[in-house]
This record gives structure tokens, sequence and C-alpha cells, in this order.
């Protein structure tokens, strides 16, 4: 009866683990206030890697590279180096930010706050930037080349893949703005529209520079 009560009580405790580590992290990033940081990553983030995906399909297009395992193949490494770049960047540098903050409230304090949730605010903090800022462009990258997995199994053509690639970043970019309008309570249609623009400029500079004699 005791072996029994004691398994009991360890799966009774592993049960709670979860829930234990999600309180956790909810208290952790309400302290950072970290909600917002997350939000700018992840905007900013989204963004560079529709824009880059994007120059990269133009690039694609205007040399007639039609071939979609290379396109695809292209994207992927460079929405991967993103990838890494950000979760490391993002990490590193949150992470001597807050580790900062810690000190700074230490000496206020005069006291030393290593195990208590402040001290593991500051690592889930940087943990869930790192993730969101790695995340962000390589969500945002694969979505553009979701076309060209079509090609390769005959539902497409390459120039259809094109085409349906490019709306999907415009697509993407719309979305981004109008998520950015209801965080600030502006127009979402406007911010919308502002991401579209900055989409056009970039594939009218790519097809400018494409079109100019080495």
């Amino acid at each position: 009866m005791k072996v029994l009560n004691k398994i009991k009580s360890k799966i009774r405790g592993i049960l709670r683990r979860p829930q234990e580590v999600r309180a956790e992290i909810r208290s952790s990033l309400s302290i950072t206030e970290a909600g917002g940081i997350l939000r700018r990553y992840f905007v900013m983030n989204a963004f560079d890697g529709a824009l880059t995906s994007l120059g990269v399909l133009f690039g694609a297009y205007t040399h007639n590279i039609t071939d979609p395992k290379v396109i695809v193949g292209v994207i992927i490494s460079t929405s991967l180096a993103m990838a890494i770049s950000g979760i490391t960047g993002a990490y590193m540098t949150e992470k001597a930010e807050r580790e900062q903050e810690l000190n700074n409230l230490e000496e206020a304090m005069l006291i030393d706050l290593e195990n208590t949730i402040h001290a593991k605010a500051v690592v889930w903090t940087s943990i869930f930037a790192s993730i969101v800022d790695g995340l962000a462009p390589f969500s945002a990258s694969m979505v553009c080349i979701t076309p060209f997995l079509f090609v390769m199994v005959g539902l497409l053509s390459v120039w259809q893949a094109f085409s349906v690639s490019v709306a999907l970043i415009f697509a993407t970019l719309f979305t981004l703005g109008i998520f950015l309008g209801k965080l600030s309570k502006r127009s979402i249609l406007f911010s919308g529209l502002k991401m579209v623009i900055a989409g056009t400029t970039v594939s009218l500079l790519s097809l400018l520079l494409q079109a100019l004699p080495v």
C-alpha cells in the first residue's frame, strides 16, 4: 500500500511539473514585461524574412532559374542562417541586458537575487526572445516556398509558383501590417498598405538592379 501511495505521489508530481513550469514562465514574462519585446522581435524578423525571400525570388526570376529545388534550397539556406543568427544573437543580447537589470536591482535592494523568480525571469525571457527572433524570419520564409513544393509534385508550373509565392509574401506583409495597426490602435488598412509598399519597393529595386549591365 505504501509503495502504491509513493507511485501515485510521484505521478501527481510529474503531472504538476508542466503546470508549475507554465506558471513560472507566465510570471517571468510578466515580471520582465516581455510581451512587447516578443511582439517587436516577431514583427521585425518576420518582415526581414519575407523581404529577404522576396529578393531571392526576384533574383531567380530575372535570371531564369526555374529549378524549384534550387529556389527552395536557397531560400531554406538563407532562412536557416537568419534563424541561427537570430537565436544566438537575441539570446546573448537579451540575456546580457536582463542580467544588467538584475545586477542593478540587486545593488539597489542590497540582496542576492540569484535563486529568485527575478533570476529565472532573466533565463526565460532570453530563451523566448531568442526563439521568437529565430523562428519569425524562418516561418515567413517557409510561406513562400510552399508553391515550389507543389511544382516538385507536378501540381503547379514554376511560373505559376513564382506568382503564387509573391502573392503569399505580400499577404504576409499585409497581415504583419494589420497586426501592427491593431497594436498601435491605428488604421489597420493603412498599416497593412505601408508594409505592402515596403515589399513593392524591394521588388522594384531588385528588378532595377538585375536590369543593370554587369
